[in-house]
């Protein structure tokens, strides 16, 4: 089976969703140590929305999962191809994931060593029995009444077993007719629907966690622990069904164009400014994948650059390290001042807040590029060798 040539064009957007996810989950740590806000939400909901960056890494998923994959299962299921398949899988998203639960650990290991309480917010739920979910890519199967360790890895878990979903729904997505694939994507839409006014409101938060707010599981798709496969399911959905009109050039002569990747972009912005329905915020990702995917001369200048495409290639470990580290860093501070817990004050400013954030992720940029370069590249390489 011959490789796919490289889309080069979809690989910052990996990268740029994943800065946007950091800078979701960092302004709740600086809440806690005392630090300024990033982003008024009453003046703007940008920063509050980026939890939907998730969704577009389920609908890129879907997307190059088709087009990479689809070929091995053209005629069906085959058992070499599937093992091809499951290997391949398991050595792009494992040796990381694993590393990080490590970490993760580690942390509160040392946590514990220096006499520290339990943050109930990160540990409620970290116990031998959680440990042992996560290291079986299960943790976020409903198994569970809140994040576990690397709280981010709750969608690895439910794209692992999306992938091994995928071969066993692929041929039948491929046969769909034109009006069979709008009926999927309204189903899709269905499903997104389910998570805001079922599937949300009836997640429980335990009551250990003080000063969470619930509205921000009503009407929306902040779901995670409990129903994230869902989830995952109708994003992953939606990026095969982007492919299916990516192959067949469907509104290439439109959506070609460097104007359309901005104007969906800024439409994106836009929704996520004002607290727009989530789903209308997913359905930008389809438009912006497939404009990028076909290119222009303008788009495509920008997006071969190298420091995007270094972005998009570190992607993964940004997303998987960023939050053992900001664990850590916490830990840190807080045993250098030794306050009672949560009357850490900072007293940072909303720039002060901002500067430390960009150095934040410039730290764990440097770290992204040793581990992308050091674990990720050659445990997927060694596991392809010798089992692919």
């Amino acid at each position: 089976m011959n490789a796919k040539p490289y889309l080069s064009n979809l690989t910052p957007l990996r990268g740029i969703a994943a800065l946007l996810t950091i800078l979701f989950h960092s302004e709740p740590y600086l809440g806690f140590l005392g630090g300024g806000i990033l982003i008024d939400k009453s003046k703007s909901f940008f920063l509050n929305g980026l939890y939907t960056m998730v969704d577009f890494f389920f609908v890129l998923s879907g997307f190059i999962i088709c087009y990479v994959y689809a070929g091995y299962f053209s005629e069906g299921i085959k058992k070499e191809s599937f093992r091809k398949f499951f290997v391949a899988r398991f050595a792009r998203i494992y040796p990381l994931h694993l590393f990080s639960l490590l970490f993760t650990a580690g942390v509160w290991a040392l946590a514990a060593a220096l006499g520290f309480p339990k943050f109930p917010v990160m540990q409620i739920a970290n116990s031998a029995y959680s440990f042992i979910t996560n290291l079986l890519l299960l943790h976020s199967m409903n198994l569970h009444h809140w994040f576990t360790y690397t709280h981010a890895s709750w969608s690895i878990s439910t794209e692992w077993w999306m992938y091994m979903l995928f071969p066993f729904i692929v041929g039948g997505i491929f046969r769909l007719s034109k009006m069979g694939r709008w009926v999927i994507l309204i189903l899709c839409i269905a499903v997104y629907l389910l998570i805001e006014y079922v599937l949300g409101p009836m997640v429980k938060i335990p009551k250990e966690i003080t000063g969470f707010d619930k509205a921000m599981l009503q009407h929306n798709l902040n779901v995670s622990f409990q129903f994230g496969f869902v989830r995952c399911l109708a994003g992953f959905v939606i990026g095969m069904l982007t492919y299916l009109a990516y192959i067949e050039n469907w509104g290439k002569s439109f959506l070609s164009s460097g104007w359309t990747v901005l104007i969906a972009v800024l439409g994106l912005t836009i929704t996520l400014h004002f607290n727009a329905n989530d789903i209308i915020k997913v359905l930008f990702f389809p438009i912006i994948l497939i404009s990028a995917a076909y290119g222009s001369p303008t788009i495509n200048k920008i997006l071969i650059t190298k420091p995007l495409q270094k972005l998009g290639d570190w992607s993964y470990s940004i997303y998987l390290i960023h939050q053992p580290f900001l664990n850590f860093f916490t830990l840190v501070i807080l045993a250098a001042t030794q306050p009672k817990i949560g009357q850490l004050a900072l007293n940072l400013s909303q720039g002060g807040s901002w500067a430390v954030v960009i150095v934040f992720i410039i730290f764990i940029l440097l770290v992204s590029f040793l581990s992308y370069r050091f674990i990720e590249v050659p445990m997927r390489k060694f596991i392809n060798k010798k089992w692919g």
